[in-house]
């Protein structure tokens, strides 16, 4: 991979999906997408814009969230290597605007195929329409689990289990701002909780970093 394409044998290392089907899809996707490099913490989807494209990502993380009026935000899902944001499909699909905002976590690589191109491919490829609905599929189920943990699941549970999936080896490097974003509260609520869990000597905190003393 150079910075500015990619070859078909480390496109389908990524979206090994493709390998199984028709060897023109690859090459038609490639011939029409754009190669995009993007730096940490960029707007890569603001809600409310139209849908002008679709993103199959290479390298990195796009946050895929929904934000208030008072600024509170919760994360959807995020989007890796391999996989496309469903909302954006549904979106060029529906030719609709876009109901979410989309973010990049960390440095970001990705192909872009214009609106009209990814329909085209849609249209004329069974392989790509099953690639689209499998992720809407099961993207879709991830969503609805994240709704029932926010309207039922209790909070200080939500957030141990949060540190427990995130953690590697009981450390955990992230801001209390940034966990409010993936549970859908306020960062108060979970700063208060850590002190919580911190008297219990269930965490050690430190300035971005979590420990978990009982993982």
């Amino acid at each position: 991979m150079t910075m500015d394409k990619i070859s078909e044998n480390s496109f389908l290392q990524i979206f090994p999906y493709f390998k199984k089907g028709n060897p023109e899809i690859v090459g038609e996707i490639l011939a029409c997408a754009r190669y995009e490099n993007l730096p940490d913490n960029t707007m890569m989807q603001l809600e409310g814009e139209p849908c002008d494209s679709l993103g199959l990502m290479l390298s990195g993380v796009k946050r895929i969230y929904k934000s208030s009026g008072n600024g509170r935000e919760i994360t959807l899902y995020d989007v890796g290597p391999g996989e496309t944001c469903i909302l954006n499909a549904s979106c060029i699909l529906s030719n609709s605007i876009c109901q979410v905002n989309a973010i990049s976590v960390g440095k970001v690589s990705l192909l872009s195929i214009s609106a009209r191109d990814f329909r085209n491919l849609i249209a004329r490829y069974e392989e790509v329409r099953t690639f689209i609905f499998t992720a809407i599929s099961s993207n879709y189920a991830s969503i609805i689990e994240l709704l029932q943990e926010v309207a039922f699941g209790k909070m200080d549970e939500r957030l141990y289990d949060y540190l427990l999936e995130k953690s590697e080896g009981g450390r955990l490097e992230t801001t209390h701002q940034r966990i409010a974003d993936d549970l859908g509260t306020a960062r108060e609520v979970v700063s208060r909780l850590l002190k919580e869990f911190e008297r219990r000597n269930q965490v050690r905190l430190s300035r971005n970093l979590i420990e978990l003393t009982r993982p």
